[in-house]
């Protein structure tokens, strides 16, 4: 970990920006992204218990749980709720396999390992069933994934009023 001294010195800025930027700095055990990075916070704890809702979607952080438009609940095995998760967390935004799977599991990506494309494809079959809407998760040729759908967050004072 990296200590930094600060002065009146425009250098330092740009040291912080940069720390920031390669995920150097730690608050509390979770990595501060930088503005331009792509970086996943996997335990954000400001976003971990309530409700969210997607493309008519409604998922429950504190349950589990999973409600499709229809109204019918969907079973999810616990990666593949991660995974929405870590979707959902950093809608619209590229993210790489590689940091999927760190999200996800805490380990490297390796080229040849092809998980998260399976685990995205089980995840896609059951939040992607209708041919007539635009897909939630889309692949992106050479960088991975992006979650495609606007997400509204409800917090637990919120959800006791709706």
């Amino acid at each position: 970990m990296r200590i930094l001294i600060l002065d009146d010195d425009d250098q330092d800025l740009a040291a912080i920006e940069s720390a920031l930027r390669l995920g150097e700095i730690e608050i509390g055990g979770a990595r501060l992204p930088g503005p331009t990075s792509s970086r996943f916070v996997p335990d954000s704890s400001a976003l971990t218990e309530g409700r969210y809702v997607f493309a008519g979607w409604k998922l429950d952080s504190t349950a589990r749980t999973l409600v499709s438009p229809s109204g019918r609940q969907v079973d999810l095995t616990s990666s593949e709720f991660d995974l929405l998760m870590a979707f959902i967390r950093q809608p619209g935004r590229a993210a790489s396999r590689s940091l999927l799977l760190a999200a996800l599991r805490g380990r490297a990506w390796t080229y040849f390992d092809r998980s998260i494309d399976t685990l995205v494809a089980r995840l896609r079959k059951k939040i992607c069933a209708d041919p007539g809407r635009p897909p939630l998760i889309r692949s992106v040729r050479g960088v991975g994934y992006v979650f495609c759908a606007a997400v509204s967050y409800q917090c637990g004072a919120d959800l006791a009023a709706a």
